[in-house]
């Protein structure tokens, strides 16, 4: 059975035989007939009495008329929605993140793409570790997931490296040893806040500090970045934290400090090998843009002379505007 016998058949129903039938259709009279017969093979039942006049349906052509029409619509309601994936006007764009990459900062830097492409839903979930992250990616279960930078891909899959995460040390309000920057070597006794890792990735922070010779005490261990801050908030613990965390560490309350060297780890996005989605390079062409605007505002600050978290700070508040939420200007919340 065809598509177009199904469609010439409801052709010759809805209006009453097959001269009118072949002329809305643009074929020929012989060429319908001949698809109704082939469609009456294939089903091995007759769907029209025929008489001089015209063609009737038959109970059994009755009865294929709804399924007929029920079909043709999926038809139709399938190639809508791929010519919506192609052009980036509808469907659902799935995206996964890491721990390291929280969902709420992915979902920042996405301002651009939801105001262009308001037909487009986004899916953005976090996994617990990095390899949950490739898998569902690899599997299809994701079509994009942001992550650090990853020691060894597989073959059927890409990483675009998007940008650097910065961590900074945040310490709790009133904490007396007051720098703006600090050797690593000089961390101090207080209880560290750390974030959960699994056992096949390596956390930067880790990494640092035992290359330094450094033994930290940790006070807690938690799941999230957002509860690596409540701890240094309200228990008196000093973490590790992103830059865009950092500034919000500060208005808190919290003292940022710069460490030396700095913990800089590269990130960006995996997806599998080949061509992207319409949607999907849109996505990341959107990210990678507000992130250029990001690093090139805090630069430009840091040119003018103020300190990283000054710079950091600064140009939030700039990218934030005077017109508040409900700007249509872009505010990227900054790297990881």
């Amino acid at each position: 059975m065809e598509l177009r016998q199904l469609e010439h058949f409801l052709a010759v129903v809805d209006h009453g035989g097959l001269g009118r039938a072949a002329e809305r259709l643009y074929l020929s009279q012989p060429t319908v007939s001949a698809s109704i017969k082939a469609l009456e093979r294939t089903l091995k039942v007759e769907l029209f009495h025929r008489t001089a006049r015209r063609l009737a349906p038959t109970s059994a052509g009755r009865q294929l008329v709804p399924l007929a029409r029920r079909v043709l619509d999926d038809v139709v309601a399938v190639q809508d929605a791929m010519r919506g994936a192609r052009e980036a006007d509808g469907g659902v764009l799935t995206v996964m993140c890491t721990p390291d990459m929280s969902a709420e900062a992915v979902a920042s830097w996405a301002g651009g793409f939801t105001r262009r492409y308001p037909a487009v839903s986004l899916d953005i979930s976090e996994v617990g570790s990095r390899h949950e992250l490739v898998a569902a990616v690899a599997d299809g279960h994701a079509e994009l997931g942001f992550t650090l930078a990853l020691d060894e891909l597989r073959a059927d899959l890409a990483f675009v490296e998007l940008g650097v995460q910065r961590l900074l040390l945040v310490r709790p309000p009133g904490h007396p040893a007051r720098v703006d920057r600090l050797p690593l070597t000089d961390l101090g006794d207080l209880p560290l806040a750390r974030r959960q890792v699994t056992r096949n990735e390596e956390d930067a922070v880790h990494a640092a500090l035992t290359a330094h010779g450094v033994t930290a005490t940790t006070g807690a261990t938690v799941p999230s970045r957002g509860a690596q801050l409540a701890f240094v908030l309200r228990s008196g613990f000093q973490a590790f934290l992103p830059l865009r965390m950092c500034a919000a560490a500060r208005d808190a309350g919290a003292h940022v400090v710069e460490t030396e060297p700095l913990i800089e780890s590269p990130f960006g996005v995996v997806h599998r090998a080949g061509p992207l989605a319409p949607a999907a390079q849109h996505f990341v062409s959107d990210v990678n843009h507000a992130l250029r605007g990001w690093y090139d505002a805090i630069s430009a600050h840091a040119a003018a002379g103020l300190g990283l978290v000054d710079a950091v700070v600064a140009a939030r508040d700039r990218a934030q505007g005077p017109t508040g939420p409900g700007s249509s200007r872009r505010s990227p919340a900054g790297p990881r």
